[in-house]
């Protein structure tokens, strides 16, 4: 409703667009803090299956659809479009989803943060060495907001880490509790920030718009299908897990560090 209020208000999204990046920073740092009392082992995992599932997500798909896309000879910016949600990390939100799935929750986390801390590795790879030609990224900007939504995030949250198992029962899960509900709110915000260039395309061309959004939306649903295919024969729990991590992208996070590509 909030997001469909910022397409239909003229003036709400630029209301809050100066909030857009410090609102993001909240929700990267916000959607990392009930996970400080797990074992370091349940949120950075070495198992070759996430590794597996997330070279999968982030390198091999990625490159398929910019093969079928130069094949389909579309032009640049839808081009750009798909690779940039391709090459994003999973959606926070991934296991949640595996859990209403009744599926592998603590595999989907795994992913979820390798996938959202490699993503820079997988743009760097697709829009600076693949499509160098086409692509024009300030690497220092780029690695500037890097630093800023992840590297900062992480480093703040491995602080939290290390003292959150000697807080008090009742103290930590207030703070849980609290860092889930102003999650919500800087989403919201960060979402009618980043609405901006999205609404004016709506209003100014309503079928480009439309073919965007259909593209995206195919693209994930088409990423999530394919990826349980082929994730099959290590079994349907497994598989479905893959394929929920592969189709919800985190395209904000993705629009945002690869903002000024020209």
């Amino acid at each position: 409703i909030v997001i469909c209020a910022g397409y239909a208000l003229p003036g709400l999204s630029e209301m809050f667009a100066p909030y857009t990046y410090p609102a993001l920073l909240c929700l990267i740092i916000l959607s990392l803090v009930p996970m400080g009392r797990l074992d370091f082992q349940q949120i950075f995992s070495l198992d070759w299956k996430v590794w597996q599932i997330v070279m999968w997500q982030l390198f091999v798909l990625p490159a398929l659809i910019l093969s079928a896309a130069h094949l389909a000879r579309f032009n640049w910016t839808m081009t750009t479009l798909m690779i940039t949600t391709a090459s994003a990390g999973s959606l926070f939100a991934s296991p949640t989803f595996a859990e209403l799935l009744q599926v592998n929750k603590q595999r989907a986390l795994q992913c979820m943060i390798l996938s959202t801390f490699l993503m820079p590795i997988s743009y760097f790879v697709f829009f600076t060495l693949v499509l160098q030609s086409e692509v024009d990224v300030n690497i220092h900007n780029y690695l500037k907001r890097c630093l800023l939504f992840l590297v900062l995030p992480l480093g703040i949250f491995l602080i939290y880490m290390a003292y959150a198992r000697c807080l008090p029962e009742k103290l930590a899960h207030s703070v849980e509790y609290n860092a889930r509900r102003f999650t919500i709110i800087a989403l919201v915000v960060f979402g009618l920030g980043i609405l901006g260039p999205a609404r004016d395309l709506m209003w100014s061309d309503f079928r480009q718009f439309v073919l965007y959004l259909v593209v995206v939306v195919v693209l994930g649903a088409g990423m999530a299908y394919l990826t349980a295919i082929v994730m099959f024969r290590q079994g349907i729990s497994d598989a479905l897990t893959a394929s929920i991590v592969s189709g919800f992208r985190n395209v904000g996070l993705g629009f945002v560090l690869l903002s000024g590509v020209s």
